[in-house]
């Protein structure tokens, strides 16, 4: 059996005998009244009954040790029930205020009855944004609500009050979360504990004020974080007005009369002048960009008209310096290489290498360096001796020794005498 039931059933014990002596006292009175040596005797019964009862009362009163919020009490008590015991105590000690929440804890020895009640209080815990209400208890600090709230510190963040501060009824915790961030303004980085608000609360924290313009590499409403890098770039702009030049244009005509390869300028090209507003936009005293905002001509430019020659000089040939060449013919040609050197004539017909009947137009050549079937136009440097188109598609003692570049087959003996050996130009065409 319990020892709270234990207790009860004593007490109910105590009451019962209690209510029996009474009535056998009251018998005894009546007795008492009809005989002499009755009465004597009844009056010895009735001294023995009242002691028996003051030992039972004597013997049934229990001290009480009541510990409330780390203050002792003591007192004494008939009942074992801990709430007559606590109601009681409330009597004898006013400041004891016991409620339905509070932590009761009891326990027994031979000598005395041990109560304990811790106070309950209500603790709010403030943190992520989110109130948390937990039940907190006498003697708990600030450490133990955090635990039942469940939530856990960082090691940059800081709690007020502190950690090891004992809880009162109605206590108010906060949990201020702190993140390493870096701000880069002005020139200047500055490394920081930044507490778990917007990037923009953080620069005016900071006293970082920023313009309309100016620019932020992160989002301002977004919230800190461990390891962010804010970066504010200033930006400014200034209006100017500068003078430019204005480039003249070119004009090509043709002179069919004129022969090809020469020019001549009939207007010389005069540059403009322009007065140009500008709107410049400076990041961090860069110039980032140029808006052009108007803009006045001063002075007009002057076209340059340039004739060149389109008469094509019939048998020679004239390089023309970008690639290509026009031919005796007056054709422009282009051409991807030049190979320059000793060239000498042959006639007599037959077979060329590559089988092909000897013919004007097919040359000898060292197939290694001009392979056979590559397409050549064939001409002095001057221009002025002109072989002509020609296809690699022969080849002979000479070109193979290197002694000459080409050898150039012609229909006539007399032809090649007149020819003889002179430098001419292989040019390779596309």
């Amino acid at each position: 059996m319990a020892r709270t039931e234990i207790a009860a059933e004593k007490e109910k014990g105590e009451t019962m005998f209690n209510q029996n002596a009474k009535q056998f006292v009251e018998n005894a009175k009546r007795f008492l009244c009809k005989t002499p040596l009755k009465r004597l005797t009844a009056l010895l019964v009735m001294v023995v009954i009242t002691v028996s009862s003051v030992i039972t009362v004597m013997a049934a009163t229990r001290d009480v040790n009541l510990t409330y919020n780390g203050e002792t009490y003591t007192l004494q008590t008939t009942s074992g029930g801990t709430q007559d015991i606590l109601n009681q105590a409330k009597a004898q000690y006013p400041e004891i205020e016991v409620g339905p929440m509070d932590d009761i804890s009891r326990s027994e020895d031979e000598t005395a009855i041990n109560l304990t009640v811790k106070s309950a209080y209500d603790a709010t815990v403030l943190a992520d944004g989110a109130g948390h209400t937990v039940l907190a208890y006498y003697g708990e600090d600030v450490e133990d609500v955090l635990e039942k709230a469940g939530v856990t510190l960082g090691v940059n963040d800081v709690v007020e009050p502190a950690k090891n501060e004992k809880v009162t009824d109605d206590a108010e915790i906060t949990v201020t979360r702190r993140y390493e961030v870096s701000i880069t303004a002005d020139g200047e980085t500055r490394e920081l504990l930044a507490p778990s608000n917007t990037v923009a609360q953080t620069l005016e924290d900071q006293g970082i004020s920023l313009g309309s313009d100016d620019l932020v590499s992160v989002n301002l409403e977004e919230r800190v974080c461990d390891g962010m890098q804010i970066v504010v770039s200033r930006v400014t702009y200034q209006d100017v007005t500068v003078t430019e030049e204005i480039p003249y244009e070119t004009t090509t005509n043709k002179d069919a009369n004129l022969d090809k390869g020469k020019t001549i300028v009939e207007v010389e090209g005069q540059v403009g002048s322009q007065s140009v507003e500008k709107r410049q936009k400076f990041i961090d005293g860069q110039l980032a960009e140029e808006t052009v905002l108007s803009t006045t001509v001063l002075k007009e430019p002057v076209t340059k008209v340039v004739t060149v020659g389109a008469k094509p000089k019939n048998g020679i040939a004239i390089v023309n310096g970008d690639g290509t060449l026009t031919d005796h013919n007056g054709n422009t040609i282009k051409y991807s290489k030049v190979v320059s050197g000793r060239s000498s004539a042959y006639t007599g017909g037959g077979y060329t290498s590559t089988g092909k009947p000897a013919a004007v137009g097919l040359v000898a050549v060292n197939p290694k360096i001009i392979p056979y079937g590559t397409r050549m136009y064939i001409a002095s440097p001057d221009g002025k001796t002109v072989y002509g188109y020609a296809i690699a598609a022969d080849t002979g003692g000479g070109v193979k020794s290197g002694r000459i570049v080409a050898d150039l087959y012609y229909d006539t003996y007399n032809e090649c005498i007149n020819f003889g050996v002179r430098n001419m130009n292989l040019y390779i065409l596309e």
